[in-house]
């Protein structure tokens, strides 16, 4: 590689913020006489990076109208330069030219070669020479499928031998990646067997990353890559193998984090939740238990006490992007089909779990079952209170089985509940002649409402709604940087508006005014007689609050201003409506626990206890971990459709 001797112009993309940076340098060059024979081949990718700036309507501030015009005639002049020392490039001079390109122009360079079709100038002698020397050349050149299918055998041998040949197969097929879109392509004649030796020889190798492992483990069948289950295993042992070596080192700098759960006796409060040294301490008033001992109270509780869902019913449990912080949505290696999650979504899962657990044992030492419970809100308190078919049926497992038997029974049991509901939204009657007939599970995300316009969501398919969002709610605005304020450390734009009065129009910088002005264009802050900020539209920036902290809404827990609100939203294009028994953040909770169709790290209970493919018997506590995650679910099920049930009948006696 060829250390650069000055800083050269690049171009890295219409968004970059080093935009303003190199347009200065492109500046003096422009103000300055260019040769007709250049001979480096940097002052030649410079010039093409300069001319990209121009192609995509990029120009400094300070620039006049006049300056424009005059430098993109001077530009136009690039084309005939660069066009005249490219086509010039074949087997005499390629090495020696390719030698001495400095490293940011890499990309300009493959990009070059492969629109001028010089390949057909160059021989796959000289490629498999650059590999040799630079093999990370390669990225470059499967970013072109011109080069790919000339240059098709040397890369196919080139992969199936060099160590980073893994990574980039599984970037293709499985790695998400946020920042690098580019797409790579692969030559023809490598196999589905030659990759997946790739794989197996990736993981034999003493230079493999493990964070990959995890990837190799849950990938997805595809139509021209498939990993065996036998190589998957292979992943899955050495990865639990270097995570045992990594702790048992004593090298760890990680934090530990905990929840513990109580049941006092006397306590001040019904609940009570603090955070002592990464442990999250959870209260729950055994009095308060013990005088409000009706099932469905001491169903109720899992809203009440634990808070499984929030006020609109919505789960509460979810994994949601803004929980994650911003290392977390950076670093690492992960799946473009997995389930993501933070430390918040751990917490919370722990929590709930414990929670299960021991008010489980709480009810038990009160002469209680939860499965009779649930078992009693379903088929007698929602078929009382809502309507609900009389006969709805749940059958539970008997108390002394094991927990590999209970889940042989609730894991039916919790399809038939699905099943039943879906019947009953599209027949108005439950009919279990008609339920038998399908002898398959149902999706999640096929279960109806009752329900029109049930859920809101943001619209993420327009980019406008996108950027509004951003300033509004990302804790990566600079809108909340502003005097007195900015030692308050606001997490958004919002909170910062809350929580202020006087916030001065006049404080801000002069490079924030534009975001300001934006929101101020679309009618959603204002400046007063005061030069102060001000909402312009309460309802609207808490509805949207709403829906980007929760991902989701329901429209019927709103009053009818709030919901007057939504509609006009909708025709504005700002939100969409959903109607389906679980929103879709909920869709994707229940799938991840319960198959892989949707998530290639779910935990498949669905798929290992309703076709046998289970841990060992003997494992109890995988199965008692399991049985617990099926009532968790089951308990969420209730929740929804008690909901749904709610909405219908409140909205028909709205219309009576």
């Amino acid at each position: 590689m060829n250390k650069p001797d000055r800083d050269r112009v690049v171009f890295h993309s219409i968004h970059d913020m080093s935009s303003g940076h190199y347009l200065s340098k492109a500046e003096l060059l422009l103000n300055s006489e260019i040769a007709n024979d250049l001979d480096d081949i940097n002052d030649i990718l410079e010039l093409y990076n300069i001319s990209l700036f121009f192609e995509n309507g990029i120009y400094l501030k300070s620039w006049s109208d006049t300056d424009i015009v005059a430098y993109k005639e001077k530009v136009n002049t690039f084309k005939n330069l660069i066009r005249k020392f490219i086509t010039n490039i074949d087997d005499s001079n390629f090495q020696s030219y390719f030698e001495n390109i400095d490293y940011g122009y890499y990309d300009s360079f493959w990009l070059l070669i492969n629109n001028y079709q010089q390949y057909k100038k160059i021989s796959p002698s000289q490629i498999e020479e650059v590999l040799n020397n630079s093999p990370h050349q390669v990225r470059h050149l499967l970013s072109h499928k011109n080069l790919v299918d000339k240059y098709k055998l040397v890369l196919c041998e080139f992969l199936k031998s060099d160590q980073q040949s893994a990574e980039i197969l599984l970037s293709i097929y499985e790695v998400e990646n946020s920042f690098n879109k580019t797409k790579l392509y692969l030559p023809s004649c490598l196999t589905i067997q030659d990759k997946e030796s790739i794989i197996v020889s990736y993981i034999d190798s003493e230079h493999c990353n493990t964070n990959y492992l995890p990837i190799i483990q849950n990938a997805k069948k595809h139509s021209d890559f498939r990993i065996s289950d036998k190589t998957k295993l292979a992943a899955k042992r050495k990865y639990q193998q270097s995570v045992k070596e990594f702790f048992d080192s004593g090298s760890s700098s990680s934090f530990k984090y905990g929840v513990a759960i109580s049941y006092p006796e006397n306590a001040s409060k019904i609940k009570h939740a603090w955070i002592e040294q990464g442990t999250v301490h959870y209260e729950f008033s055994l009095d308060y238990i013990k005088e409000n001992n009706h099932p469905n109270i001491l169903y109720r509780n899992f809203e009440t006490l634990f808070e499984y869902v929030d006020e609109q019913n919505i789960v509460a449990l979810t994994s949601k992007e803004n929980q994650l912080g911003v290392l977390e949505r950076t670093l690492g290696v992960r799946s473009k089909t997995e389930y993501v999650f933070g430390v918040a979504f751990t917490q919370l899962e722990m929590a709930s779990m414990g929670q299960i657990y021991t008010y489980s044992n709480v009810l038990k030492g009160l002469g209680y079952s939860l499965e009779d419970i649930l078992k009693t809100v379903f088929t007698n308190t929602l078929p009382e209170l809502f309507d609900l078919p009389s006969n709805a049926n749940f059958t539970i497992p008997t108390q002394n089985a094991s927990a590999l038997e209970k889940i042989r029974t609730i894991a039916p049991e919790f399809e038939s509940i699905l099943k039943q509901y879906k019947l009953f939204v599209e027949n108005g009657h439950i009919d279990f002649e008609l339920l038998q007939m399908s002898s398959g599970p149902t999706a999640i995300k096929d279960i109806p409402s009752l329900n029109s316009n049930k859920y809101i969501y943001i619209n993420k398919g327009d980019q406008g709604v996108n950027f509004l969002t951003y300033l509004l709610f990302s804790d990566q605005t600079l809108l909340t940087y502003v005097d007195p304020f900015k030692d308050k450390q606001y997490r958004n734009f919002v909170d910062l508006l809350v929580n202020e009065e006087e916030i001065n129009f006049g404080n801000y910088e002069e490079h924030q005014h534009e975001h300001l002005n934006y929101l101020i264009d679309n009618n959603y802050i204002s400046v007063d007689e005061n030069n102060c900020v001000q909402v312009t539209n309460w309802n609207r920036i808490l509805i949207l609050r709403d829906v980007f902290e929760n991902e989701v809404a329901s429209l019927h827990h709103y009053p009818a201003d709030i919901q007057d609100e939504v509609m006009h939203m909708s025709n504005d294009g700002i939100v969409f409506f959903g109607s389906s028994l679980f929103a879709i953040p909920e869709q994707n909770y229940f799938n991840y626990y319960l198959n892989k169709s949707e998530f290639t790290n779910g935990h498949d209970l669905r798929n290992s206890y309703l076709h046998g493919t289970q841990a060992n018997p003997t494992e109890i506590h995988l199965h008692e971990n399991s049985y617990l995650l099926y009532l968790k679910l089951l308990i969420l099920v209730i929740f929804k459709i008690e909901d749904d049930l709610f909405i219908y009948k409140k909205l028909k006696a709205e219309e009576e």
